[in-house]
């Protein structure tokens, strides 16, 4: 196992660039009725200007207005949280030459919870499905899920959104596209004779998407405007972080991975949270750890994990069972199939193992040792 360890994570990148402050700490004594509360006469979005004047646009605008108003805890959520993912979607977006607007998407799509998944499968930030996801270069599998990892899925949807603003010419259309699909977007183009995202007969998700984004741009680029006020320690931060590429040579476990980075199992997976399993199996991985963690990370890796397995062809080994071990893991420290092992010990995965349990891998018999 060989390790680079970086000592600047994400955030240390981002901190070098301007960002905008969320924070509002004035706080006023009382606070107007919703009802007093309007929509602005012009809006824009990706540069785009909204048509307002139409009444029944600026209704569609005011439906998500008005619905995310009332949800005002909500609302500190998402600053909350865009304070701890606008320092790494903002620098990509400007590397990538689009829209700070496209920041809101995220917000509109999964409330930036990373884990989000919907009915349709669409899994992460920006919510992609497997396909897409792979076509824009995300590893989507059992082990690994990029589509929850921020930066990463950050660049492969503003890749996707700035293909589809040049085949449709619009941002609203592109957007729309975006959460409905590029070939139904297309289609029902074609169909109703008009390029216009706000002149088209859309699903009800897809025709309120564009809206969606814009009040969450009105809401939360101006909170103050709002009534909304968050002094700037109640804001959330992105983790000071080491990067550590670490190359294992046999699986990897989520209590050995948390307990060298010396934070609990639900910390490590927060902060990677590309891992789609609590085991790896062996290969390259690059992780991020506690900013002054990173030197010590591999070291103790290292120490808590075993050599691979090795035996003479054609003799089968006895692995001892230790806290933390699973069928899969073992399997894949010995480089065999999970079916084999469960049929050499007659157990199954649906059953528990226990430390100190011996367990056989490899029938001499039957040439099945594979390592």
């Amino acid at each position: 196992m060989h390790a680079l360890v970086t000592t600047r994570g994400l955030l240390g990148l981002a901190l070098m660039l301007p960002c905008v402050s969320l924070a509002q700490p004035e706080i006023p004594t009382g606070k107007p009725p919703v009802s007093t509360m309007i929509i602005p006469e012009t809006l824009a979005l990706c540069g785009e200007t909204l048509p307002l004047h139409r009444a029944d646009v600026r209704e569609r605008l005011e439906r998500e207005f008005y619905f995310n108003l009332d949800r005002e805890g909500q609302l500190v959520l998402y600053l909350k949280r865009l304070a701890r993912t606008n320092p790494v979607v903002e620098p990509i977006l400007r590397e990538m030459n689009l829209p700070d607007d496209l920041k809101f998407v995220p917000v509109a799509e999964s409330g930036l919870v990373f884990r989000a998944a919907s009915a349709a499968a669409a899994v992460g930030y920006w919510q992609f499905v497997k396909g897409t996801a792979l076509r824009y270069g995300l590893t989507v599998g059992t082990y690994v899920d990029e589509r929850r990892d921020l930066a990463k899925s950050t660049r492969a949807a503003g890749a996707y959104l700035r293909d589809l603003h040049t085949q449709f010419g619009s941002w609203a259309v592109a957007l729309g596209a975006y959460n409905w699909g590029e070939n139904r977007m297309d289609r029902a183009i074609r169909e109703q004779g008009t390029t216009s995202y706000y002149d088209l007969y859309l699903p009800d998700e897809t025709d309120r998407f564009v809206f969606r984004i814009a009040c969450m741009k009105l809401l939360l680029d101006n909170p103050q405007r709002h009534d909304l006020y968050l002094p700037e320690e109640r804001l959330y931060s992105l983790p000071l972080t080491d990067e550590v590429e670490i190359r294992a040579k046999s699986s990897l476990h989520i209590a050995e991975l948390a307990q060298a980075a010396a934070v609990s199992a639900r910390e490590f997976r927060h902060l990677n949270q590309w891992m789609n399993a609590n085991t790896l199996p062996a290969g390259t991985y690059r992780f991020s750890v506690p900013r002054g963690s990173g030197q010590t990370f591999e070291n103790r890796l290292r120490q808590s994990s075993p050599a691979p397995a090795s035996r003479p062809p054609g003799s089968a080994a006895v692995h001892v069972v230790r806290q933390g071990d699973s069928l899969t893991r073992i399997a894949m420290r010995y480089g065999v199939s999970l079916e084999d092992l469960e049929r050499w010990n007659g157990v199954s995965r649906r059953h528990a193992i226990h430390p100190g349990q011996r367990l056989i891998v490899g029938s001499p018999t039957s040439g099945a040792d594979k390592s």
